[in-house]
This record gives structure tokens, sequence and C-alpha cells, in this order.
């Protein structure tokens, strides 16, 4: 069987999260690996403990010191629930060894719970990358660009690096970001999204649960009911993808457990759960809300009610 090449991108602040996903990945897989981390100010300490585990664990890696001067001045907010890191995912093809022609990116906010072999041998010939149709959304709209075209979700893909190299892709997100700053709000996402729409192979939504397609209603196009369905009540790969990850008070992912089932497989993994991000990332009777029990969504509909009936201003 052929390795499978995974890449990740991380900062000091995701070297655990980074951890729990992969020894999730290599627990699910009966494949080998070649593991490559991009890491942005990573420290020495949690790249060695990174390493031990990986290598542990049967599977090669490689740490890839990137720069900050290569992402400092992308846009970011200061409400944003992730970091610069989430830019690394636009060297790859830069980075990558050239005779690397197919890798899996993966974000550190996901946990693999079946086996991706069948995922990582999908053929991306004639294909920039593959991956899952976002939520439901007018990002195409946004982004200039023709709404059949769709918008996916970066946060799983299996990315085509011989065709990305032959278009030089890096240089070209770059110069989006130059010339479009204003008008990216999802980031690297949006970046990927406008310059490859129309090339992407999607995939089942499988393999990549969000968390919205657990919400009650779920947020997801009506042609996946019928995935959805069948995904939920045992996801292959399970996407912490909304502001609030298992590892923050206040998380009301049905699946979060499952995280800290691989997290208890690392001696070294801190296994307490934050207060102080729900405070950081919303207002505070948001955030009282939140952990009283009320999903984010929920939390937000009372605050505006709670606005309306005292007449607060914001």
């Amino acid at each position: 069987m052929k390795i499978i090449n995974v890449v990740c991108g991380i900062d000091d602040k995701y070297y655990q999260h980074c951890a729990v996903m992969l020894v999730s990945l290599i627990k699910s897989t009966n494949r080998k690996f070649n593991i490559y981390i991009l890491s942005l100010n990573v420290n020495e300490n949690h790249k060695s403990l990174l390493q031990e585990m990986i290598i542990s664990l049967g599977s090669e890696v490689q740490i890839l010191d990137v720069s900050s001067d290569w992402v400092q001045q992308f846009p970011i907010r200061r409400r944003d629930y992730l970091s610069l890191a989430t830019y690394l995912r636009l060297f790859i093809p830069q980075l990558l060894p050239p005779e690397i022609d197919k890798v899996l990116y993966v974000d550190s906010d996901i946990v693999f719970n079946g086996d991706i072999s069948e995922l990582y041998d999908v053929d991306l010939s004639n294909y920039s990358l593959a991956g899952i149709e976002d939520a439901p959304n007018l990002h195409p709209l946004r982004l200039s660009y023709n709404e059949a075209d769709s918008y996916f979700n970066a946060g799983l893909i299996l990315l085509n690096l011989e065709y990305l190299r032959g278009i030089d892709f890096t240089n070209l997100a770059q110069k989006y970001i130059r010339e479009n700053f204003a008008k990216i709000r999802l980031h690297d996402q949006d970046v990927l999204n406008a310059l490859l729409h129309g090339t992407v192979l999607f995939l089942d939504i499988k393999w990549n649960m969000l968390d919205c397609f657990f919400f009650n209603p779920p947020l997801i196009a009506s042609k996946y009911m019928e995935d959805l369905a069948k995904n939920r009540e045992t996801p292959i790969v399970i996407h912490y993808s909304g502001p609030l990850k298992p590892w923050h008070k206040g998380c009301r992912h049905p699946m979060k457990n499952i995280y800290f089932h691989y997290a208890n497989m690392i001696s070294w993994s801190n296994k307490r759960v934050s207060y102080f991000f729900v405070f950081k990332k919303f207002k505070f009777i948001i955030a009282l809300f939140i952990l009283c029990g009320d999903t984010p969504e929920k939390a937000k509909y009372k605050y505006k009610r709670f606005k309306s009936l005292f007449k607060i201003t914001p």
C-alpha cells in the first residue's frame, strides 16, 4: 500500500491539538504515514514531543519552520478564533519536497473516527484539490466568481501539488492577498476558493463533518440531507469547526468526547477545559448564556432579545 502524505500547519497554541489529530489519524488508518508539520514559532520542546510521539506510532515526520515574516501582514481580526498559522496552507506547494505530488492537508481541530484510505486514493487528475462543499453561503458572490462553482471548506483538503506548482499557486495567493485584502473574511480559505474555484473535486460530506452539520436543524445544502442522516451517528472525520472546541468550556458538540478519547492516549496532553476563551470570543452576557448551557447561536439570539427588551445599545 502507498504511503499517505499528510501536512498540517500550527503555532505553539495548537501543538497539543495537532498531536490529538495525528494520533486519531494514525490509529484509525492501517497505512504508513509521512507527516509534515509546518511550524510557526512552535516551542522546541513541543516540537520534540510531537516528533517522539509520531515516531513511536510508526510514522515518519518532518517539522518545517516557517518565518513569521511570511504571514504577519496577512489579514486577521482581533476576535478571530484562529491564528495567522492558518495561512501556512498557502505555502504547501513550495515547502514540501518536489517529489511529493499529492498530500492531505488537515486542520488540527479535526479528529478521525475511521479509515481514510479511500479518501487518499481519490484520483485528482485534472483537479487542483478535493474537498467538501461548505455550508450554504454567499461567499462566491462576495469573492466575485460564479455561484455554480460553489465554495469548499479548507479544513481537510486533498491537494494535487503537481497542479498547484504548475500554476505557481503560492505566488498567485500572495498577489491575491495584496490586491484583495479588504475582501478576505475567511482567510486562506477565501484565497483558495477565489483562485481555484472550478477546478475542485467535491467529496462526500463524510470526509469533513462540520460543526454546523450537527445543528438542529443542520446548516447544510438540502441535496446532502440523505447523506447527513447516514453520517451523523458514526462520522469518519469530525471537524470541530466552530469557535468553541472540545477544550473550551461551553462546547456542545455531541462528539466532543472523541477528542478526549485520543487526548488520553498522550501522556503529556492537558485534559483541562478553558473558561477564558468564551469570554475572549463573545460579549460578556453571551458568554454567560453559553456557560449556562446555551449554544453560541442560541446565546446570541437571547442576547438580541435581551437588548431589545431593555433597550441596551451595543
